[in-house]
């Protein structure tokens, strides 16, 4: 009898684990894989697999994976170990591409042919135009509250107006045209409201692509001057990308890039995170904090924390 018992809570410890695998198993991989990180570092490889690919960066599935492979190869050919795989699914950290302000400003800054080089005369006539521009946007912000309170005035007079005539029991005929025609004023000086919204939306897209362009550039060439605010909101240093880790889940997200080199690089960066490796100090590095290096290749600095990492295991 005892072995039958023993056989039944096998069988539901078998189901349980079957179970806890069938529709937990995202969960169970990036588990596996924050263990495997904490504790015995590069003895495995990071195994990752696509997530949500937004379609505004205008990449195909294969293209993204040959880069992410290209990542791959600037740790693992100078190294000499596998530290990567790609897997078509189930893959312990699931990359994504997400489409934000951040990858808009870059397409805005291409499609108006604002500089992109990365310099201080660069730096100097974006500083220009975003002074310029900022004057214009200050007044049609004011244009555009001014015409938004007269907006909601005259609303507020229509609907007072409308519900003094209901507690009457209706409006007389002569009364009631008159609604009409305000009613119809008021639909098209809406439509007017929302043409202005439109158009200082898009013109505060460009000031905040061109701040946050700015923004990119005092990073990187390290320029002690105060950092452009998004208007309306409030940013802090730029980033283009993230290795977030925390229970159950290990993703790395990418919301900008302007080139291949870029995104290579971003990539690369951001699976040394997923191996657990540190910001480094060298400017050139992958690891360095901002994606500002042209090579697609590892630093001294990168190698000795890496090989630091790697040393870092219980075995």
């Amino acid at each position: 009898m005892r072995r039958i018992g023993d056989f039944i809570l096998l069988i539901v410890f078998l189901a349980g684990l079957g179970y806890v695998w069938h529709f937990h198993q995202n969960k169970v991989q990036a588990v596996v894989g924050q263990l495997q990180t904490k504790f015995i570092p590069c003895r495995w490889p990071v195994t990752y697999s696509l997530g949500s690919i937004d379609k505004r960066f205008g990449i195909s599935t294969s293209t993204l994976i040959a880069d992410l492979q290209d990542a791959e190869d600037i740790w693992e050919i100078s190294s000499g170990k596998e530290l990567f795989e790609y897997k078509a699914r189930g893959g312990s950290v699931v990359v994504n591409l997400v489409y934000d302000r951040r990858q808009a400003a870059t397409d805005k800054l291409a499609v108006s042919g604002a500089e992109v080089d990365k310099n201080m005369a660069a730096y100097e006539s974006q500083k220009a135009q975003y002074k310029s521009m900022a004057v214009v946007i200050a007044s049609k912000r004011t244009q555009l509250q001014q015409s938004i309170a007269s907006y909601q005035s005259h609303q507020d007079l229509y609907n007072a107006e409308v519900r003094k005539w209901n507690r009457q029991g209706g409006a007389p005929p002569a009364e009631y045209a008159r609604l009409q025609e305000e009613k119809a004023a008021l639909g098209g000086e809406l439509k007017s409201v929302e043409a202005q919204q439109v158009a200082f939306s898009a013109d505060v897209d460009r000031l905040n692509a061109l701040g946050s362009s700015l923004n990119q550039l005092i990073e990187q060439l390290n320029l002690n001057v105060d950092t452009y605010n998004e208007v309306g909101a409030s940013i802090g240093a730029f980033e283009e990308g993230e290795f977030v880790s925390r229970a159950g889940e290990q993703r790395i997200d990418i919301w900008e890039y302007s080139s291949h080199n870029e995104l290579v690089r971003l990539a690369a960066h951001e699976m040394g995170h997923s191996l657990g490796l540190e910001h480094v100090q060298d400017q050139e590095a992958i690891m360095y904090k901002v994606n500002q290096g042209k090579d697609l290749a590892v630093t001294v600095d990168d190698i000795q924390e890496l090989d630091r990492v790697c040393a870092s295991g219980i075995f």
